[in-house]
């Protein structure tokens, strides 16, 4: 098992960041004016699973997170895919994030690795499920539309991890 203090400050953030990349891959696969409902999810889900987890990575992530310290030291990561102008170079730049961050993890600690991995999927998609799509007045609405469930198996594809 790995700790913070197993990382340095630049690891961290990466390891940070990747919470992020894999809600903001949702948003982006099919945006919407519900992607504050989305991003609300998403730090619920964080909150969520670090009071919940019994691994100690999961935990001080979910610690950090809260902290408006880790809102700035993300701020940079975040502002190197802002520019991105086509959408699949966008998904990219994210994925890349995101595996970087899971291979990082998982070469601390391979336990953690899996944790981690799945953690971040789970952080997916509970960030798709964060409001219902489509449909006339909630009628025939989804809670996850096909574009983020597509999004959601190309994540699961790249971190190996199983769309459950």
């Amino acid at each position: 098992m790995s700790s913070k203090t197993d990382y340095t400050n630049e690891e961290w953030t990466t390891v940070l960041s990747a919470a992020y990349f894999s809600a903001l891959l949702i948003i982006v696969s099919d945006l919407n004016v519900a992607f504050f409902k989305e991003l609300a999810a998403l730090s619920k889900a964080i909150m969520g699973s670090g009071a919940e987890s019994e691994s100690d990575l999961i935990k001080a992530i979910a610690l950090d997170f809260s902290s408006k310290e880790t809102q700035e030291e993300i701020k940079p990561e975040l502002e190197k895919i802002q520019n991105q102008k086509d959408p699949q170079a966008l998904k990219d730049s994210m994925l890349e994030s995101i595996t970087g961050a899971a291979d990082l993890v998982k070469a601390k600690s391979a336990e953690d690795g899996k944790i981690y991995r799945n953690w971040l999927f789970y952080l997916a998609q509970k960030t798709a499920e964060g409001s219902k799509e489509g449909g006339f007045l909630g009628i025939g609405a989804v809670r996850i539309s096909d574009r983020e469930h597509s999004a959601l198996d190309e994540l699961a594809l790249a971190l190996g991890v199983t769309d459950e």
